[in-house]
């Protein structure tokens, strides 16, 4: 009788034993979630060898950051991590001041990011707007090499709302444009940028284009006070992440029109309002790559001051020299160098605006 029982409880502890490592298995194995549901999301559970950890991640997104706040007590242990293991992006933006934690609160950490950095990545549905990155907590060994927590990686995002129009002559769906000021909607915001039909007076509603057809876009600031407008600097992606590669500035250093100097058409128009610009290219398609729709991403400046400046300039490559269609030439000398300015000023108004997909065909 006493080997009996002796044998069962053996058998019962066995079991048991059994159940522990496959909860753990399991629970390592199906790893650290957040739900995608909303603009603010918390951890599930979140597992070292077994003991759970709620609520310890949770996101922010505003109109240009996504905040991330970490409880000190990741896994819900007792044990508190160092602010020093956590950071968004892979492994290369661990060192990046931009990217890792921060004390915030009692026992509270925060990271708070540009919505394009630290290796965020942008999709694009036909509602909405995600930018979805990942917290990593990546614990140090200590001079023993040894560590009592495992590492953990949480995906986190911010989704945004965005607005879209069809032509009621074109079955075609239109170009989309999303502002990142104004919560990816450029409906709320006071820059805008479009295409432009032949005339340059009505907005082209088809986003389809042969190689080498003129590309007619026109950047606006319609916002209460006078202002005068600027086109930074525009980029052509083939996803809507403007810092995605392949890439291709066309417009940089503060208002260069760097492709007119390739022997192109691309230029700006002279300027009939203050407030607006017009500028032309010719479409094209990226060497070696099978894809043929491409993104055009715009920074936009407007400003109080009603006169141009090294950084405040439209410059053309007109006969071997760079002209202002502002008629002052002097401001694009440093076109084929570095442009800048000593004093930065505190009143101009920025933003960054994506128009697209725009569908190049190679031949007509």
């Amino acid at each position: 009788m006493k080997v009996f029982l002796a044998h069962s409880a053996s058998l019962v502890l066995l079991i048991s034993f059994l159940r522990g490592v496959a909860i753990a298995i399991r629970t390592l194995k199906e790893g650290p979630m957040i739900d995608a549901d909303g603009r603010e999301y918390k951890t599930a559970s979140l597992t070292d060898s077994g003991p759970r950890a709620s609520d310890s991640v949770r996101v922010e997104c505003t109109e240009v950051s996504m905040i991330v706040y970490i409880q000190a007590d990741f896994y819900r242990t007792g044990r508190l991590v160092s602010p020093g293991d956590l950071f968004l992006g892979g492994a290369e933006h661990k060192q990046d001041s931009r990217c890792r934690a921060v004390v915030s609160g009692h026992n509270e950490y925060v990271i708070e990011a540009g919505l394009q950095d630290c290796g965020s990545k942008l999709t694009i549905t036909d509602d909405d707007v995600i930018y979805s990155n990942k917290l990593v907590f990546s614990p140090v060994s200590n001079h023993h090499t040894i560590t009592r927590m495992t590492d953990a990686i949480v995906p986190v995002s911010c989704h945004y709302k965005r607005t879209h129009t069809v032509s009621s002559s074109n079955t075609e769906q239109a170009p989309m444009t999303f502002s990142q000021s104004a919560k990816f909607s450029t409906k709320n915001s006071a820059f805008s940028l479009k295409l432009m039909a032949d005339d340059w007076l009505t907005e082209m509603l088809s986003s389809k284009f042969h190689l080498g057809d003129f590309l007619r876009f026109e950047a606006k600031y319609t916002g209460p006070e006078p202002r005068q407008l600027f086109v930074e600097s525009c980029v052509a992606t083939l996803t809507p992440d403007a810092t995605s590669v392949p890439r291709y500035y066309f417009i940089e250093n503060h208002g260069c029109f760097t492709d007119s100097k390739a022997g192109s058409v691309a230029s700006f128009l002279p300027r009939s309002r203050a407030n607006l610009l017009q500028f032309q290219i010719d479409a094209f398609l990226f060497r070696n790559d099978l894809r043929n729709t491409i993104y055009i991403t715009c920074n936009l400046k407007a400003t109080l001051q009603m006169r141009t400046t090294l950084t405040d300039k439209a410059c053309n490559y007109v006969h071997s020299s760079w002209k202002s269609v502002d008629e002052n030439d002097s401001v694009c000398w440093c076109c084929d160098s570095i442009c800048y300015q000593s004093l930065p000023r505190d009143d101009d108004l920025c933003d960054i605006v994506t128009l697209g997909p725009l569908r190049i065909i190679s031949n007509k």
